[in-house]
């Protein structure tokens, strides 16, 4: 059975703003779609994903290679501090029985990487299956000689398939801690009609992605929309429907109607 290391629920999580050592950390950026996203070290049975994302136009599809060799991403090593706490939080989605992923990220000095045992860094869990986004983090204190932090993110074959993909997106490490603000705020802030005719109108904080999905979790429009911005709904069948608002820190969801 696959387990989850530590994950907040997507309606409940907002990030305190702090300085992401990681380049293009959202994968918006990708030169030559056909290796790497820009700035991260390397690939390895990863693509560029432009359909299923959590924010922005972009995520990476990650597949496993072989049935005993992993997916990977690898992002470049960034500068760091011994005995210094930092977190690493993103966002993934694991909805298949037959992959499952956790990150992994060394501590190193100049030459080599540094040996830890029980690290939140370095978990013996995994994701497991979610029909939506989820949200994990781990926080860890760097040992005495770090230089440097390498992080990487890693999918698994199960059951001997390696067809299933899992999606990685808005990856964020910091110096120190990410707190968890109130969602209540943003949630007063987002404002539409939930009884639904041919539009859903928006009254939004910012520019945000909006999502709408049939009650079953297959995903049926997805839309950038600012303030005062509508969806169109006239092609909706009528029944019920769920519509997630996300501005890449924030997200709700809520039950809409369409008549």
């Amino acid at each position: 059975m696959k387990k989850i290391f530590t994950i907040l629920s997507i309606a409940a999580v907002s990030l305190v703003s702090a300085q992401n050592l990681l380049v293009n950390p959202g994968f918006e950026t990708w030169t030559d779609t056909t290796t790497k996203p820009d700035g991260w070290n390397a690939v390895a049975g990863g693509s560029l994903e432009t359909g299923i994302k959590h924010s922005g136009n972009n995520s990476i599809k990650l597949i496993p290679v072989a049935t005993t060799t992993n997916a990977s991403i690898s992002a470049v090593d960034v500068a760091a501090q011994a005995n210094t706490v930092y977190t690493v939080g993103y966002w993934v989605l694991d909805n298949v029985a037959n992959s499952r992923g956790r990150h992994w990220v060394q501590f190193r000095n100049d030459t080599a990487n540094i040996s830890v045992t029980n690290s939140p860094f370095q978990p013996a869990t995994y994701t497991s299956d979610s029909p939506q986004w989820v949200f994990v983090s781990a926080t860890a204190t760097s040992p005495a000689g770090t230089t440097k932090l390498r992080f990487d993110y890693r999918v698994y074959s199960q059951n001997n398939i390696i067809t299933d993909a899992v999606y990685l997106d808005d990856v964020v490490l910091v110096q120190g801690t990410l707190a968890v603000a109130d969602i209540k705020d943003f949630d007063k802030q987002v404002q539409f009609n939930t009884i639904v005719k041919d539009q859903i109108t928006f009254k939004l904080p910012v520019k945000s992605t909006v999502n709408i999905y049939t009650v079953d979790g297959k995903l049926v429009s997805s839309n950038r929309v600012e303030n005062g911005g509508s969806v169109n709904t006239q092609s909706l069948v009528k029944g019920a429907y769920i519509v997630t608002v996300d501005n890449g820190a924030n997200k709700i969801n809520r039950k809409v109607i369409k008549n």
